[in-house]
């Protein structure tokens, strides 16, 4: 609940971060900052920890719910602490906010070796706006463009830029290992070559479809995707989802959040990652559209089973029950 003795900067939902220009975005991607150094890290693990508890009662004062994962602080401040939060993230964050796009401002960040389900906190600004997913209905036709105008060059801008790594690698970016939750234990790679990517992919298939003419059936759809692939790698967001864009009311873009699957993928992997079970007749799927994903609709049938270790086609009108298809 907003209290209006409590001063501006105390709030929740505070900001400092005022709207980028999509104007003015780098070409070529900045170079990848250095990571501090492991006792830097140290350090602000610890402060990061008495930042958590001190949430605790700060949420109690303002009278807001308290976030294990993203734990609202005053002045403007979040700090992110999640099972998926790693060093990676901060680097790619950094990275694209150099670069001009509108990702939260990283303060510190600290590492925490007695918790690795979750290793690394990061103490970010809050960015102003609203999820896209809970605004774009109540938007405008006009705000409604301007938010797709915005993503497709933001979108653009990223895959434009040309890997450090070199053409083929999929990787990181610091050139080491992906974590996607598409795979088996949300880590994969690195890999010098797509085709090592699709090998890596498939490796774990097992034949669990009852009989094995259905099985050799569902591993020779898999393997279009080598044929069916473009070649070389793009600079990926890798989890381009619409709770992870933020908006103002003109449809403006004020922010990209979670970069922590961010990387070089084939470049399919953007699009058929955000299709994933969307519904044709849900808006963002023609938002999607829009943007580019119609190029990959062929790519977007073939889907990876981390239950089943074996990328399969799915069926048109497949719903997902107990087993979730990635």
């Amino acid at each position: 609940m907003r209290h209006s003795w409590i001063p501006a900067v105390l709030q929740p939902n505070f900001t400092w971060t005022p709207r980028k220009s999509p104007t003015r975005l780098s070409a070529e991607i900045p170079p990848t900052p250095e990571p501090s150094h492991p006792l830097v890290r140290r350090f602000w693990g610890y402060i990061h920890s008495f930042l958590k508890r001190f949430s605790i009662y700060y949420c109690r004062w303002v009278e807001i719910p308290f976030d294990n994962q993203i734990i609202p602080l005053p002045f403007g401040l979040l700090l992110k602490w999640s099972d998926g939060t790693r060093l990676e993230e901060v680097l790619a964050t950094e990275v694209c906010h150099a670069a001009g796009l509108p990702t939260p401002k990283i303060i510190s960040y600290g590492e925490h070796p007695d918790t690795p389900h979750a290793p690394v906190s990061i103490l970010m600004t809050r960015l102003p706006g609203r999820e896209l997913g809970q605004a774009y209905e109540s938007l405008n036709p006009k705000a409604k463009t301007t938010a797709l105008t915005e993503f497709k060059l933001y979108l653009s801008t990223i895959r434009g830029w040309k890997s450090p790594w070199g053409d083929e690698r999929v990787c990181s970016i610091t050139g080491g290992a992906i974590r996607s939750i598409r795979v088996p234990d949300h880590k994969i790679g690195p890999c010098e070559t797509p085709q090592e990517f699709h090998e890596y992919l498939l490796a774990p298939a097992r034949n669990s479809f009852g009989s094995e003419a259905v099985y050799e059936e569902k591993v020779r759809s898999a393997r279009k995707l080598q044929f069916l692939q473009r070649p070389g790698v793009k600079f990926t967001h890798g989890d381009i989802k619409h709770h992870n864009i933020l908006v103002d009311e003109e449809g403006h873009i004020t922010g990209f959040l979670d970069w922590e699957s961010a990387g070089w993928y084939p470049e399919f992997w953007e699009y058929t990652t955000a299709l994933r079970f969307l519904p044709k007749d849900f808006w963002w799927y023609e938002f999607l559209m829009e943007v580019g994903a119609q190029r990959y609709l062929e790519e977007s049938e073939l889907v990876y089973n981390k239950d089943q270790g074996i990328i399969i086609k799915r069926e048109q009108n497949f719903k997902p029950k107990s087993k979730r298809l990635t």
